[in-house]
């Protein structure tokens, strides 16, 4: 496995020139600015130095004319200038002995245009000379809330334990806002665009060995370095869950992914093979990234794929059952011993006790459900238990008392079962029972207990999660 880059002092960087600040006021954009607001939302220790050709004071801060006027070191050089003006500016940061750059400015190989692609040649060419590394061009950059960074003042300032390498920005930044609400949160996050030359193995390879990281996570479109990268995952997902999102999975969509990070998308087959190969979480989605990284980070790997199913009456079992078989999980009747037992306190009439389990009314005595849980516990015929609860059952029937009950026994059930749990919360038609939702899964997730919207999702996630088991026991 290549050896990490050493990418302390970009994402702990002790000062800060931000090239191409604005004096412009009120509600106009500006990079520039945006990148400062974010350090001081994020409480940046260091020195930032505004650079504008003719203002005095950007934000609170003294400007600079250049980077050649700035007295003392610059470990980080951000650029949110044309392209037009990079290389000048790359030349002013090879004279100041600048550690690293980061390009939010795009117009380059992106563009499709060879002149455009030759800028962005000499730039790294300049770079590498220097001793320059470079993040970028065409991305957000950095988001390190223990570091002071972040590329906007909207990013949470909670530190996680989540590590993210992103050639999408507007993705990366999606990623961060969907995970806070879900209790989430990030240690270091890199959204790196073209990767001209820090490229994708470099920030998995870095964020391996960082020690305040424990689930790295990646959205990406192409590698150009596509054997370092699978070397790297193969080594690193057995020791660390490695997720990834891959762009440009339809013909349409690797088109996309050239004029957006200048990246060739390859087959989509070939990326499905080296997942399976390395170990790799595949998602397809936001929505699958954000439940993916939950469920693993809150609750144990499956042991295999035979799953309880629970809460679906009549024609939702059926429904739910087909999900998980065409997911790739299997629904077996429970064993002979536990459906023996069932019957002995649910009524036959209007009820199934042998799985899927359309016995939810039944399970408003304590007991009952107790019974329940005691037999799934000890049925050598379940590896996970999928409950499906709409709130609604437990509101009307009982109120918010009823609810809370509900709450303080499943943030007790998950470790006492020592079976996954994949629990889905349901809602509709209703805006008081949405919003009971919410504060019931913010209290779940806080417990440590994974709560997901739709079975489809949650079957989804745990036949990932069996990969990813498999290939651990494998390798």
């Amino acid at each position: 496995m290549t050896s990490a880059p050493d990418l302390h002092n970009l994402f702990y960087p002790r000062s800060i020139a931000v090239v191409g600040s604005s004096t412009k006021r009120g509600f106009v954009w500006s990079s520039g600015n945006a990148y400062i607001n974010g350090c001081i939302k994020q409480s940046f220790h260091g020195k930032i130095f505004p650079v504008h050709p003719s203002a005095d004071y950007i934000l609170g801060y003294k400007c600079y004319r250049t980077i050649r006027d700035i007295r003392g070191d610059i470990d980080l050089v951000i650029f949110c200038v044309p392209a037009s003006a990079v290389l000048d500016v790359m030349d002013a940061c090879a004279e100041k002995k600048v550690k690293f750059v980061h390009l939010l400015t795009a117009g380059f190989t992106e563009t499709g245009r060879a002149s455009d692609a030759e800028v962005e040649k000499k730039l790294v060419e300049k770079a590498r000379m220097a001793g320059i590394r470079i993040v970028g061009p065409n991305c957000m950059g950095l988001y390190c809330p223990e570091g002071g960074l972040s590329w906007n003042s909207e990013m949470p300032d909670k530190i996680g334990k989540i590590g993210m390498f992103s050639q999408s920005g507007q993705l990366a930044t999606m990623s961060v806002a969907s995970g806070a609400s879900e209790g989430l949160f990030f240690s270091k996050v890199v959204s790196f665009g073209n990767a001209s030359d820090l490229k994708a193995h470099d920030y998995l390879n870095y964020m391996a060995e960082d020690p305040k990281i424990e689930i790295i996570v990646a959205y990406l479109e192409g590698l150009t370095e596509g054997r370092a990268f699978f070397d790297a995952a193969k080594k690193i997902s057995a020791l660390k869950p490695l997720v990834v999102w891959k762009g440009g999975q339809t013909e349409g969509g690797a088109r996309a992914t050239q004029s957006h990070t200048a990246a060739m998308a390859g087959s989509f087959h070939v990326w499905q093979s080296m997942c399976r190969q390395a170990g790799i979480i595949p998602v397809n989605s936001m929505e699958e990234m954000i439940y993916t990284i939950s469920a693993v980070k809150r609750l144990s790997l499956p042991r295999g794929s035979n799953i309880a199913v629970l809460g679906g009456a009549g024609g939702g079992g059926v429904t739910m059952t087909d999900h998980a078989e065409k997911a790739g999980l299997h629904v077996p009747h429970l064993s002979e011993k536990s459906i023996a037992k069932l019957q002995e306190v649910i009524p036959l009439e209007g009820s199934s006790v042998r799985n899927p389990l359309d016995i939810l009314p039944h399970l408003r005595s304590r007991e009952n459900f107790q019974k329940l849980m005691e037999l799934l516990k000890e049925d050598p015929h379940i590896d996970a238990l999928f409950f499906a609860l709409h709130l609604g059952f437990i509101y009307r029937d009982a109120g918010r008392v009823g609810v809370n009950y509900f709450v303080r026994i499943m943030t007790k059930l998950q470790e006492w079962l020592e079976k996954p749990i994949y629990l889905i919360l349901e809602t509709f038609g209703d805006a008081q029972l949405f919003a009971l939702r919410r504060e019931v899964e913010e209290t779940l997730v806080a417990h440590k207990t994974a709560v997901f919207p739709s079975f489809e999702i949650a079957a989804g996630v745990m036949k990932r999660l069996l990969d990813y088991s498999e290939y651990k026991t494998m390798n």
